[in-house]
């Protein structure tokens, strides 16, 4: 049966979306609405997701379609979390020396998602059960809520009103280079993590859609991202500490 062109389309069309919103952030970053730039980054993971979900729906998947998705990953969760990075940094003005580190792990961020995509295009037999490395699109949407839970914390200054003021600053341009650096070095690691796949069983498929459900809808309001950013450690951790190679 002849595939029609529109079950091609349509996920590209999507994927395309997720890339405009990663150009976006970047504009938004250097104009300095960070709050929004990071928003945008979690906007363009649920987007990349939903463009494969799609294409495995309407049976539209292709090769142009994953040389699409790899050069929207790389803006989005490459030079997009970058920009944030530097020019969150630069707004409070930091030493040369802390400048250096924000402009080293600003530019390690892309290198490593434009390493980790160039890998993942090339390796012939894919592990149905597990990634390895961290996935850009993951990567990118903790780095995110984490700055944006940072913010919602009231831990750093920005135009968020804080929901849980704990008061006390934290240096951003020290702990977001840092932390930028450490999700670069996941992605091109050897850390195994497990692919999310369909629920086994009514009681869990209800609990997996509901928790989507609410992840969701918390993500349009732009309200609480310690959720996303609780949920992503934890299955980061629990699923590299689960699929570690037996020796």
């Amino acid at each position: 049966m002849e595939r029609h062109p529109a079950r091609a389309v349509l996920p590209s069309l999507v994927t395309c979306a997720s890339m405009v919103l990663g150009l976006i952030s970047i504009v938004l970053s250097a104009a300095g609405r960070f709050d929004w730039a990071a928003w945008l980054i979690v906007y363009s993971t649920i987007l990349d997701k939903a463009d494969g979900s799609l294409a495995r729906a309407l049976g539209g998947g292709s090769e142009f379609g994953m040389q699409m998705d790899s050069f929207s990953d790389f803006a989005a969760f490459g030079i997009a979390p970058g920009a944030l990075t530097w020019f969150v940094v630069s707004s409070v003005d930091p030493s040369p020396i802390l400048a250096g580190w924000a402009g080293f792990a600003a530019v390690a961020l892309p290198v490593a998602a434009s390493l980790r995509l160039a890998r993942f295009n090339l390796v012939g037999a894919e592990d149905p059960l597990r990634f390895t490395g961290v996935p850009t699109t993951f990567a990118a949407g903790l780095y995110a809520t984490f700055y944006l839970s940072l913010l919602d914390l009231g831990l750093i200054a920005g135009p968020a009103a804080p929901t849980f003021d704990l008061g006390g600053d934290v240096n951003p341009a020290l702990l977001l280079p840092s932390v930028a650096l450490g999700l670069a070095l996941l992605m091109i690691s050897g850390v195994r993590i497990p692919k999310l796949r369909k629920p086994e069983g009514a009681a869990a498929t209800w609990l997996a859609g509901v928790t989507l459900a609410i992840l969701l809808v918390l993500a349009v309001l732009r309200r609480l991202p310690e959720a996303h950013l609780i949920l992503g450690t934890g299955y980061l951790v629990v699923g590299a500490a689960r699929n570690r190679p037996v020796r």
